[in-house]
């Protein structure tokens, strides 16, 4: 079976959760005798290695691996008010890419694709890994502020000025479009039956490939290491981390955030501001997947202080299949894996004394750490994740 994967950007240069997912989907699936290909997008506006495909569309072939990938991007300015983009379509039917069936792993920049497809016949399948179609801001308002929902475009237009009716309508096109949805949190499946989009969605929690997991005993650490590791952008909330930090007197922790500035250069300055003369914290490189063994190993706990609605991070299971406890907002699909207490710790979002509390209670007993790790339960295995939906595929094709 031949399988098409679309995904708003991929690897080598973006690397989050998204894209981990779709590769160890596309990894699992060519190992078991699938031939998948990931047709991508570039929104960095290097065109180095592409080429014209069409007056407005370039086109990069490469290999990741062994997965053969294309990747597109607008020669000129992009239209991102709406979701359909005819010249993105066009491309496609000139690249005249024949496949059995289609994963949108995230429709940003491609939705087109699946549309064009689906009008053949060909079998489409659409994971939820945000809240995107929804809003193309994560749902937070010109304010900062938590959005509900948009409200058919409503509220976008009287909370954001933009009019985003007709994206409204074309997310909605595509979602009804998909022969079958998928999620990794019950949140996300609540969010959008929330705002009317009632279909019906499967649930297929999210998995770890365990080839990255050596665990290490680290228990006779003087210091006990804080870590959060993933982008550095505002609704991440690395700055409600620093400023918990900051006002933790305790001398026996430390802060290390990996990451980068990435589109987001002023925000980092204000956190290297916000921690400058603290020596206990420490900025660190973003790091590949195979350095994870070495870097968890230095690790006592992930802290995910997110500020949006974050569905189920790769970094909280990462956490968990090492053993270590995570320190999570209690937003999003997030405590339906961290049990307060149990697993971990919730606070509520944006809360830096709650967190400060929280961290200040490890640093006092530090012994409160092992009694978590004992009841974590390891997260599940990629190649289970990737059996549920070899079985959708399977039915659908």
């Amino acid at each position: 079976m031949k399988l098409l994967y679309l995904v708003h950007q991929f690897f080598p240069k973006h690397y989050t959760g998204t894209e981990r997912l779709t590769l160890d989907l596309c990894l699992q699936m060519q190992r078991v005798g699938y031939h998948p290909t990931v047709l991508t997008y570039e929104p960095d506006p290097g065109v180095e290695g592409f080429e014209k495909l069409t007056d407005k569309i370039l086109i990069k072939r490469y290999l990741h691996g062994a997965i053969p990938v294309l990747a597109l991007k607008h020669s000129g300015s992009a239209d991102i008010s709406n979701i359909f983009d005819p010249s993105v379509e066009e491309a496609f039917q000139k690249l005249g890419l024949d496949c059995d069936l289609v994963h949108v792993c995230h429709p940003m920049w491609l939705s087109s694709i699946a549309k064009a497809c689906k009008s053949r016949g060909t079998p489409l399948v659409m994971t939820l890994t945000d809240s995107w179609l929804l809003c193309p801001n994560a749902l937070i308002d010109y304010g900062f502020r938590l959005c509900n929902g948009p409200e058919a475009g409503d509220r976008c237009i009287l909370q954001c000025r933009l009019p985003l009716k007709s994206r409204y309508e074309q997310a909605k096109t595509l979602y009804y479009m998909a022969d079958e949805v998928a999620a990794a949190s019950n949140f996300l499946y609540t969010l959008f039956r929330s705002n009317g989009w009632n279909r019906k969605i499967k649930i297929i929690p999210h998995s770890v490939d365990y080839r990255y997991v050596k665990r290490a005993d680290i228990s006779s650490q003087e210091k006990i290491t804080l870590a959060f590791v993933g982008s550095i952008a505002w609704h991440k909330g690395v700055h409600v981390l620093i400023k918990a930090i900051r006002d933790v007197h305790n001398n026996n922790i430390r802060l290390k955030v990996y990451g980068s500035p990435g589109d987001q250069p002023a925000y980092f300055k204000a956190l290297l501001d916000l921690a400058q003369g603290d020596d206990r914290i420490q900025f660190l490189d973003p790091f590949e997947i195979e350095a994870l063994p070495e870097i968890m190993k230095d690790i006592s706990v992930i802290v995910i202080p997110s500020t949006y609605y974050e569905n189920y991070p790769l970094v909280m299971l990462i956490a968990l299949a090492y053993k270590v406890p995570a320190i999570v907002s209690n937003i999003g699909g997030m405590p339906e894996v961290i049990k307060e207490g149990f697993n971990g710790f919730l606070f509520e979002m944006g809360d830096t004394a709650e967190l400060t509390e929280i961290i200040e209670r490890i640093a006092r007993e530090p012994g409160i750490l092992e009694r978590l790790k004992r009841n974590i339960v390891l997260p599940r295995r990629t190649e289970e994740e990737a059996l549920d939906y070899e079985n959708i595929y399977n039915e659908l094709a």
